[in-house]
């Protein structure tokens, strides 16, 4: 993954606690989702190289500086939105999140690419 494809796939798991992007929810996540979450969720750091959902795997290139203005108000309008503004739908994979399950998915989800990119 390059940076610009980073920025991209940062940006669509917010997409669907928007409500933006709506995926089914998967077999192996009806399986597995609920302890993938638990793990997830912990204090513990993410491990590399952890399976991604096929929507949210970037094959294209983009513009960095356009892709990561994006990120930003995303990410500013997830800080200011609320838990009325996230979706009610059960995620893709884990199932139904709390307001608190959103925001430590969604911070250690970028804190783990920033992290993987040095930024």
């Amino acid at each position: 993954m390059s940076v610009d494809q980073m920025l991209v796939h940062g940006q669509r798991p917010l997409q669907v606690a928007f409500g933006e992007l709506k995926l089914k929810r998967t077999f192996i996540g009806f399986l597995f989702g609920s302890i993938a979450k638990k793990k997830l969720t912990s204090d513990e750091p993410w491990k590399k190289n952890l399976p991604t959902d096929k929507n949210f795997i970037v094959k294209e290139h983009y513009n960095v500086d356009g892709e990561k203005k994006s990120l930003i108000r995303l990410v500013q309008r997830f800080g200011q939105a609320g838990p009325n503004e996230i979706s009610k739908e059960p995620h893709p994979f884990f199932g139904q999140l709390t307001s608190q399950e959103w925001d430590t998915l969604t911070w250690k989800h970028l804190d783990h690419h920033l992290k993987q990119f040095g930024a």
